[in-house]
């Protein structure tokens, strides 16, 4: 599974996923290659989605006094606030995340210009880490556990599927 965005995670590692009984899905491969595909495509929108929705990426971290007044003060989902207006130009991080198919891997992006800054592997903001973002790989890393479940069982279910 690959940690990628179009051009602002390039510089992230990809995470390498050990799965039992793989030797049997790739013999499987000349007989079923889009079968197999199909179903690692979905173990990684499943594993991405696991990843994702998590505390510091998808779901925000606690306010700050940076969202708070007095102006100017940056509103959530809306933009910066100054005394009589609002300049409208969040990208709502939150919702901007994407995960896309790349052969028998996923990955993850965010299509906000600042993403590399909240959750970026060598671009995040120090500061922006103090207040809980997290970078992007450092929750694939905690969360790999629950990432290769997933990942064997949609190898344990292909299995199953195509009788290998």
């Amino acid at each position: 599974m690959s940690l990628l965005d179009d051009c602002e995670y390039k510089n992230m590692s990809d995470i390498d996923i050990e799965i039992k009984g793989i030797d049997k899905i790739i013999s499987g491969l000349k007989k079923f290659p889009e079968e197999i595909k199909k179903n690692f495509s979905q173990a990684g929108q499943e594993a991405a989605t696991e990843i994702i929705n998590t505390k510091g990426l998808a779901v925000y971290p606690p306010e700050t006094d940076a969202n708070r007044p007095p102006t100017p003060y940056y509103i959530r989902s809306r933009g910066m606030q100054y005394k009589t207006r609002n300049n409208g130009k969040s990208e709502r991080y939150g919702t901007q995340f994407y995960t896309k198919s790349d052969g028998y891997g996923t990955i993850i992006g965010n299509r906000s210009s600042y993403a590399k800054y909240l959750a970026g592997e060598n671009e995040q903001a120090e500061h922006m880490a103090k207040i809980g973002w997290k970078k992007l790989i450092d929750v694939a890393k905690d969360k790999i556990g629950i990432v290769t479940n997933i990942f064997s069982k949609w190898a344990d279910y292909t299995i199953k599927k195509l009788g290998l």
